[in-house]
Parts: C-alpha cells; sequence; structure tokens
C-alpha cells in the first residue's frame, strides 16, 4: 500500500479575520493560536493596529489587545481584502471620527452598497469619493446608535451582515438585524455566530433574524481550526490523481461551510450525471469544477452568481481559462457545465490575480505538468505555501 501524503493545512482564513476584529473589540488581551499569517491577514492586522488595537505575532499565535477604537489617522487600505473592508466598515459605529476605506483596483470593483446604505441607516454620515457603491468611502457617525433593529439584504454577500454582527454587543441597545430576501454563504454568518459566542456574546437566531444583546465581549485563547477552503484543493487533487493524501491540523467537525467538500467528491466518485448548488459555499467553486473534469459523467454546478464578486469573476474565469487547457466545460444560464472527455493541452493559464483560480490551474497540473499559471505569487492571499505543497502530491 503507498503511504499517505502528509500536508498540513494552514489556519482558516475566514476564523483568523473573524477572530481578529473579536479580540481588537475585546478588552484585554486575547491569544488566538494557529492563526493563518497570509495577506488578508496582515493587512487586517496592519488596519486594526491603526484603530488602536495591538497585535504581537509570536510564532504560532497572535496576542491581541484590545482597546476602545478610536477614528484611524489617514487611509485605511483593505489591499485586496473584502473581508478587511467589509469587516472594518462598521467599526465606525463605535466611536466619533471619521474613516476612510479604500482599497485595490479589483476591491473598488467589488460591491460595499449594501453595507454602506446600513450604516447610513444606524446613522452614519457616509460619502463615496470616486463611484457610487465602491471604495473608496468615509464614513463617520452622527450619534452614538440607538436604532435597535435593522433589515439588511443578504443577496450578495453575507459579509456585511457579518460586520455588522461583530460589532452589535458593543451598541448601546445591542442590535436585531433581520436578513431580507434570499441569503448567499448562510453558514458564514453561523461561522461569525458562533466566534462571538465564543468571545461571550448573547446571540440568538431564527428565521434569517439574529438577536444581538449589549454585552461587552471577554478575552479568550482561541485555537483556529484548519482551513477547509485550503482543503478542498488537496482532497480535489487526490481525486484527480488517485493518491493517498492524509491532511493535518483539519477538524472534522468543524462547522466551516467548505467541509461540504468531503460529500461533493464522494458524489463525483459515483456514476451518473451530478448537480451541485454551491450557495453555502461558493469558494468550492475552483476545486470542484477542476475535479469534474476528471469525472466519468456531466456535471452542472449551480448557486455560482456569488463566485462572480470574488478576486475576479470566477465562473467566466474557469470556463474560459480551462477551455483553454482542454477542459469541456461551458459556462451558461448563471451554471457552468462540464463535461468527460476532455483532453489537457499545455497552456498558460491567467488567474485575473485571484488566488484560488492560480490553484485551481496548479491542480490540472497534476495531470499535465506543461499547464501554468500566470501570476503564481498571488496565492499568498490565502495560502503562502500553496506551491511548495503541491509539489508533494505531484
Amino acid at each position: 500500500m503507498t503511504s499517505a501524503i502528509r500536508i498540513t493545512v494552514p489556519g482558516s482564513k475566514s476564523e483568523t479575520q473573524r477572530s481578529l476584529v473579536l479580540a481588537a473589540l475585546t478588552s484585554g488581551q486575547s491569544t488566538l493560536e494557529r492563526p493563518l499569517d497570509c495577506e488578508d491577514s496582515r493587512a487586517l492586522r496592519h488596519a486594526l493596529r491603526s484603530f488602536g488595537a495591538a497585535v504581537q505575532e509570536d510564532d504560532d499565535r497572535w496576542l491581541v489587545r484590545g482597546a476602545p477604537l478610536c477614528a484611524p489617522l489617514g487611509v485605511v487600505d483593505c489591499r485586496d481584502g473584502g473581508t478587511t473592508a467589509r469587516f472594518l466598515g462598521p467599526l465606525c459605529l463605535l466611536f466619533d471620527g471619521t474613516m476612510l476605506l479604500d482599497g485595490s483596483a479589483r476591491l473598488r470593483e467589488r460591491p460595499i452598497a449594501e453595507m454602506v446604505d446600513a450604516l447610513q441607516t444606524l446613522g452614519v454620515d457616509a460619502r463615496y469619493l470616486e463611484a457610487t457603491g465602491a471604495l473608496p468611502v468615509s464614513l463617520s457617525r452622527r450619534a452614538p446608535v440607538t436604532i435597535p433593529r435593522l433589515g439588511v439584504s443578504g443577496a450578495r454577500s453575507s459579509q456585511f451582515a457579518s460586520g455588522l454582527l461583530l460589532v452589535a454587543p458593543l451598541l448601546p441597545r445591542g442590535l436585531t438585524l433581520e436578513l431580507e430576501g434570499p441569503i448567499v454563504s448562510k453558514p458564514y454568518l453561523e461561522l461569525t455566530v458562533r466566534l462571538m459566542r465564543a468571545f461571550g456574546a448573547d446571540v440568538s437566531s431564527a428565521h434569517g433574524c439574529y438577536r444581538v444583546s449589549p454585552k461587552p465581549y471577554r478575552p479568550v485563547t482561541l485555537r483556529i481550526g484548519g482551513d477547509w477552503s485550503s482543503a478542498a484543493f488537496w482532497l480535489a487533487g487526490a481525486f484527480i490523481t488517485g493518491r493517498n493524501v492524509a491532511l493535518q491540523n483539519l477538524d472534522h467537525d468543524s462547522t466551516q461551510p467548505d467541509r461540504a467538500i468531503v460529500g461533493l467528491l464522494a458524489e463525483l466518485a459515483r456514476p451518473g450525471p451530478h448537480v451541485f448548488d454551491l450557495s453555502d459555499c461558493p469558494d468550492l467553486l475552483p476545486p470542484v469544477a477542476v475535479a469534474a473534469a476528471f469525472a466519468s459523467a456531466p456535471v452542472e454546478i449551480g448557486g455560482i452568481d456569488h463566485a462572480r464578486l470574488k478576486e475576479s469573476d470566477r465562473p467566466a474565469v474557469l470556463a474560459r481559462e480551462l477551455g483553454r487547457a482542454g477542459v469541456r466545460i461551458v459556462e451558461r444560464e448563471g451554471q457552468i457545465h462540464v463535461g468527460p472527455g476532455g483532453v489537457l493541452r499545455p497552456a498558460k493559464l491567467d488567474p485575473r490575480g485571484d488566488h484560488r483560480m492560480a490553484m485551481a490551474f496548479g491542480l490540472l497540473s497534476l495531470r499535465e505538468p506543461r499547464i501554468e499559471s500566470l501570476c503564481p505569487e498571488c496565492v499568498g492571499k490565502s495560502y503562502p505555501a500553496f506551491w511548495s505543497n503541491l509539489e508533494r502530491l505531484r
């Protein structure tokens, strides 16, 4: 029997980002064990320091000392981080003064109108400095928040709602948040709530309504779970190559939404056509699309509209670039269709600066080594060690 290839999965980006904000909102020092050190978490750490929090990196743990936050001096550069912008924006509800959020060219293209509209309802003066509905934006509260109830759309991103929930315990009357319309990535909201409770928040939820009581957070020591979003690529790689992969630093009882990759790959291994809905786990689109190219039957992947608003228009990029590499793939009517029988051919594929696109192209190279990803360094956004681990699987 061939021995398993052991890969240590990095810490969860979703848990790291939320826990950093929560620790900064806590009076006292919290310890985050095994967090993810990547471009997104570096941008968030740097930004939180400008708000008055202290973050000390100590090997595989970070010491975060919260404080009453204040308006930062100068521009808060969110770089390429969607969660960074959407989690930092609601912090303006906690202090007087003006904060100016900005980010990369791609982040300026990603929507923030839902967040800004909600903040305006809560009493924030907002001013778009260039394009309406996009960064850069200036935010300043007029007075402490006294509105106890708010409706917000969850149709384009759950991150807006998560950002509001994170600050809700520190508002004078707490906050009841009602999500309106369809909710994308709802399991990520449940992840937010679970971590808030770990820091001592009182949160109840039912039927898309989240009630948060006014109550200070308490400092904690929290171990960040391994990242199922990253693990999905290695599980897909094992499916593609038939090799035995043992993943370390991974909680198999995790509530991270991308744990769904296990069931999706099990379904791909069965005969017959497959239909997937990724509405709750849109980050799985890249590894699932690549794995589908090696299934024995056609695969239809739906629930992907939210994936257009990521670091790239992922459905369009996947359809175009994987097709150039010989995969039988088409995008139509809000779905991606992948058929068996494609023949891989050498190609240089453009990930459009998107870390998960580059990783998906790396998986293809396990079967055709002459497939290359342009801009390989963009994986540093979430997984700096990706390429070295890929070589172990190769």
